[in-house]
């Protein structure tokens, strides 16, 4: 690795690192956000709940479609209404809220590393999160995670530095910065905030260091009661208000359930999250080598708590029977952290770390170089022929992170904005690949048409999307008789309904004896009849399904 920069170097980074990475953060999280489609199906239920917050004037209780909301708790969506405020309901200012909050997160961990280790180590920690595949989605989406994940990064600084700081008085700051994050990432997303900081003093305790914890100086219960505070602002007027429905359905089915159950049909193998950190975390998983190196020639009590962090974040949510790679990035900051380390280190990395950099990118690099002939080689039919631009994008910016990862092992840190600009292109024309074939973005056109009093209703396809590019509630319409009864009443209508679904699995699923899991309506839409209804065809990609979809649309203005 490069040798070790001198003192005024490291002071002057130091200095330079938060308007570096701010300027990072929104080179690569800014470009395409106003393009790329809400992504069904929870990125158009938040910003659609705080879009009817707002109608209702309500600010304790969520809905979506004018039905209660009780998957999150409240602060992702007193974040959008700010931006909604200053820049109007739409995509950019849905997911302006998880992009600061991933700013904020990345300037928490390069503090953290350049305290605890170098400013080096904290750069290129807080750098390589900001670049890594899950946050250049995740860090833009208009969902909870990124509040939550800057929250669990400013505990753990908060919790460590509470329990070693020397000073002869109490070291308040760490004290509230740690129990008012606790309560910030319970508003945020729920107890995983709380769960995080316990699971890594076990983890400590009983495993890595095993040394007794100074547990007097966390002051617990005072420390309790700020959390409980926080939480009870809002959480308390919330119970009240529906009558404990926040908790028996926000709590006991989002959360406990999810743990025990498989929710959605998201499931996996236990091993899931080291398997697919490969990809989550890449051009920085090709570096696991290093970082090990790293950290097993400068173990100290810090990587201790690092790794106790880490650990005890995955194997929670290997447990977990609910499944998303997104789950485990309460973890990134500690796996970033690590990997900074090797970045001061002035040994030459061993052969075996050298080997698995280049079978990693070599790998990543293969299936994107395949993946651009495959583009032209698809027989794209004229509805989804914007696909070939999203995988070509796909693969430019696979291809992107590749050369950043080569670049920086190389030394060639100046230049990387090569690569970073490439990456923003990429995900500009990913986007508008994928927005021409939403089938939700298609219809706005003709949700702008239709009288203000229209009532909407969807059949088969009922994806929350079709909800905010409306922005009109919608009713769900279970059997052909109840799509019947919707056409034969008086007034302005419109109903999406789904003629048939082709699902990426059903291309594959012949080959194994197996039938196909897509939906065909088309024979009960052959018994509809729509007499004064104009009827419009409507193809394009259900991201939530991974699967094409065919629909009809029936309107009468």
């Amino acid at each position: 690795m490069q040798e070790t920069t001198t003192a005024p170097a490291d002071v002057r980074l130091k200095r330079l690192a938060p308007y570096l990475l701010a300027a990072v953060a929104l080179l690569v999280l800014l470009p395409a956000n106003h393009l790329i489609p809400l992504v069904d199906r929870d990125e158009p239920r938040f910003a659609q709940a705080t879009r009817e917050m707002i109608q209702r004037s309500e600010w304790i209780v969520p809905y979506f479609n004018n039905e209660y909301r009780f998957d999150k708790p409240i602060l992702i969506y007193w974040m959008m209404r700010v931006t909604y405020a200053l820049f109007g309901v739409n995509e950019f200012a849905a997911r302006l809220p998880s992009v600061l909050s991933t700013i904020l997160l990345v300037l928490i961990v390069c503090q953290m590393g350049a305290r605890w280790f170098s400013a080096r180590a904290g750069f290129l920690a807080a750098f390589g999160l900001l670049t890594c595949v899950q946050v250049l989605m995740h860090g833009r989406s208009a969902v909870a995670d990124m509040p939550m994940v800057a929250m669990v990064a400013l505990a753990q600084y908060a919790l460590y530095e509470l329990l070693h700081d020397e000073s002869p008085r109490y070291p308040w700051k760490w004290f509230w910065l740690f129990y008012g994050a606790l309560g910030l990432g319970f508003l945020a997303k729920g107890p995983v905030t709380l769960a995080v900081p316990i699971l890594t003093l076990l983890f400590m305790r009983l495993a890595f260091w095993r040394k007794p914890i100074p547990w007097s100086r966390l002051r617990i219960l005072p420390g309790l009661v700020v959390v409980a505070v926080l939480m009870g602002v809002w959480g308390i007027p919330a119970l009240l208000r529906t009558r404990g429905l926040f908790w028996s359905q926000g709590m006991e089915t989002h959360v406990w359930e999810r743990g025990f159950e498989t929710f959605q049909g998201h499931g996996a193998f236990f091993l899931y999250y080291f398997a697919t950190a490969l990809l989550s975390l890449f051009p920085w998983s090709a570096f696991f080598g290093d970082g090990l190196t790293a950290v097993k020639r400068n173990w100290s009590e810090k990587n201790a708590f690092l790794l106790s962090w880490f650990l005890g974040t995955y194997l929670l949510f290997s447990f977990y029977k609910t499944k998303l790679p997104h789950y485990v990035m309460p973890a990134f900051p500690a796996v970033f952290l690590m990997l900074g380390q090797a970045v001061d280190s002035a040994d030459r990395a061993p052969r075996a770390a050298r080997g698995w950099f280049w079978t990693v990118t070599g790998i990543v690099t293969a299936v994107a170089v395949v993946a651009i002939p495959a583009a032209f080689i698809i027989p794209f039919s004229a509805a989804y022929l914007p696909l070939r631009k999203a995988l070509l994008a796909g693969a430019g910016l696979l291809l992107s992170l590749a050369a950043l990862g080569i670049l920086w092992r190389r030394g060639a840190q100046r230049a990387l904005v090569l690569p970073l600009v490439a990456v923003a292109v990429c995900l500009s024309f990913l986007g508008a690949g994928l927005r021409a074939v939403s089938p939700a973005v298609q219809l706005v056109p003709l949700f702008r048409e239709m009288p203000e009093d229209t009532v909407y209703g969807f059949h088969g396809f009922r994806e929350p999307s079709l909800v905010f590019y409306a922005g009109r509630p919608w009713q769900g319409l279970e059997e052909t008789r109840d799509l019947q009864a919707f056409l034969n009443k008086a007034g302005p209508r419109l109903v999406v309904v789904e003629e048939k679904e082709i699902r990426a699995e059903d291309l594959v699923r012949p080959l194994f004896d197996k039938p196909p899991r897509g939906r065909d309506f088309t024979a009960e839409l052959a018994q509809i009849r729509a007499e004064g209804y104009e009827q419009r065809s409507v193809e394009g990609l259900n991201i939530a399904r991974t699967s094409a979809a065919r629909l009809k649309v029936f309107y009468r203005r």
